[in-house]
């Protein structure tokens, strides 16, 4: 059975169900029992054997440390929202902005602090600079595909501090443990210069921005805009905490709301709100809503995360001998942000306290922001299962078998990229769509397709566009909502910006399909 037809069963209905449920999760799970019960034919065993791979795989101690970092990372983000960090800044941005070129320059420079996770970028810079971009008259659109184009490509090739981070290096566990490769974190650090779509975005992003953008106004729609911008004031307020209780985390679309703790000021506004058949907000968001602004909240834990994760990270790969550039690499990058996210949130804790953040809302803020990650971190348990089961029932040997052996290896990468982008265009999902095709990139990768970097950075590129362009995906519909444009529309502006990109890709990725022969 090792290496035959039944090794990529779990994959034929992992992709099925997560495309026609639209939930990963789901497909992920059910691929995992079918492996399991393929391998351990007896009811009690498949099941017995399903546990023992999520345990197995989840406590191993990289990986512990990555659901941990996840953890942290949430409840990073959850307390600078409640604390008035996130408002504060948007505030500090919004009165120096005085000319359209200043307000895309602006916009790009935010991502300096901003670039963690690409919902907290939308839901912080787009309600702030849309009231900016309306005085000069700039397209709606053209202001949120700025705001867009510098939230999911980028952050899938920023190197540290990010969610996306702790995630690529999950997946890249897989290969470390059943490949024998040597670092998780030098392995990814390897697939950024093969994302090719998350470059030509940024590429095509700064020259629409700046030799586009800047110069095209709209005068005839501007009084329309002007009369939105008041006809929703009172609304306003109301858009954001609706939002980000629809769409509080990367996997809304695979999963649901978590529960978690409120103060009774929350609860008595939720408890008015169920009775007056209202949405509930996200309580975080109330908090932050009333939360005394301070770009303090922000700027410093972001400079603490940022110092203490670059030092640890070099410290931990340090050697004698070594120079700088060989210790990031050779660095355990895993242990080093999750050290760096430890100390991080502990002075967040007291700085907050200091300044005179109750420690309820601190709380609030550390297990509502935590409790968000919950579905990332059930995805990659998930993720690393299957991959363990696959690697037993011979998944790699089957597709060097007949999928290398009988495919030209020129057109392997590129079908690999434009089959990702189809799959993540219909979910809407840059990690689902990862999930489901890196292992299937490391089979192709050890068969002779390419390197595992080459394979692993053109399933990152897939998924990335259709983070960035699907009308299902949380930041197309985050982004809409916000900026209060059609979602469907603004989704087709964004993918006739992309085809170009994307056929450029496909070129790419063909002609180093073929060198690497």
């Amino acid at each position: 059975m090792h290496g035959s037809f039944a090794s990529i069963v779990p994959f034929l209905v992992i992709i099925p169900v997560a495309l026609l449920t639209k939930q990963v999760i789901l497909g992920l799970a059910l691929g995992l029992f079918v492996g399991c019960y393929i391998e351990h034919p007896r009811p009690l065993e498949g099941l017995e054997a399903a546990i023992a791979y999520i345990g197995r795989e989840a406590g191993l101690s990289g990986n512990m440390n990555l659901i941990l970092f996840l953890y942290l990372f949430g409840s990073f983000v959850g307390l600078l929202r409640v604390s008035g960090g996130v408002k504060g800044f948007s505030r500090w941005m919004a009165g120096r902005i005085h000319s359209p070129r200043g307000a895309f320059v602006f916009t790009w420079l935010s991502s300096l602090f901003t670039f963690m996770a690409p919902d907290f970028r939308i839901l912080t810079v787009a309600p702030i600079v849309s009231r900016v971009f309306e005085r000069f008259r700039i397209r709606k659109e053209q202001v949120a595909f700025t705001i867009d184009v510098t939230a999911t490509p980028l952050c899938a090739i920023v190197p540290i501090g990010t969610a996306f981070v702790a995630y690529m290096v999950g997946l890249m566990h897989t290969s470390v443990h059943h490949a024998r490769y040597a670092s998780p974190y030098a392995l990814f650090l390897a697939t950024i210069p093969y994302n090719f779509f998350a470059w030509a975005m940024l590429l095509m992003g700064v020259f629409l921005t700046f030799f586009r953008f800047s110069s095209a106004t709209s005068p005839s729609r501007a009084p329309a805009h002007h009369a939105e911008a008041h006809a929703d004031r009172g609304r306003a307020p109301s858009a954001v905490p609706r939002l980000a209780y629809e769409r509080r985390s990367a996997f809304a679309l695979e999963t649901g709301s978590v529960a978690f703790p409120q103060d009774a000021a929350v609860q008595r506004s939720m408890r008015r709100r169920e009775a007056s058949d209202e949405e509930i907000p996200d309580p975080v968001e109330a908090l932050a809503q009333r939360a005394h602004p301070s770009a303090l909240h922000l700027v410093l834990p972001l400079a603490v995360l940022l110092g203490c994760t670059l030092a640890f990270t070099v410290l931990s790969g340090y050697k004698a001998g070594r120079s700088l550039a060989q210790a990031f690499v050779q660095a355990n990058a895993a242990q080093a942000m999750l050290e760096a996210l430890v100390l991080t949130v502990v002075v967040m804790a007291v700085l907050y306290a200091v300044r005179g953040t109750s420690l309820n809302r601190i709380m609030i803020g550390f297990l509502q922001g935590g409790n968000e990650m919950m579905p990332v971190i059930v995805l990659l348990a998930l993720i690393w299962a299957v991959s363990a089961v696959a690697s037993d029932l011979g998944f790699a040997q089957f597709c060097q078998r007949e999928i290398v052996q009988y495919v030209p290896k020129s057109l392997i990468l590129p079908a690999l990229f434009v089959f990702g982008c189809a799959i993540s265009y219909v979910l809407g999902s840059s990690f689902g769509t990862w999930a489901i095709l890196m292992p299937l990139a490391f089979s192709l990768a050890q068969g002779g397709a390419g390197s595992l970097a080459l394979a692993a950075g053109a399933v990152f590129a897939s998924g990335t566009f259709g983070g960035f362009v699907s009308p299902l995906s949380d930041n197309t519909v985050a982004m809409a909502t916000v900026m209060k444009v059609p979602v469907m529309d603004y989704a087709n502006y964004k993918l006739k910006t992309a085809l170009l990109p994307v056929a450029v890709c496909t070129v790419a990725y063909f002609l180093l399909g073929a060198w690497a022969r």
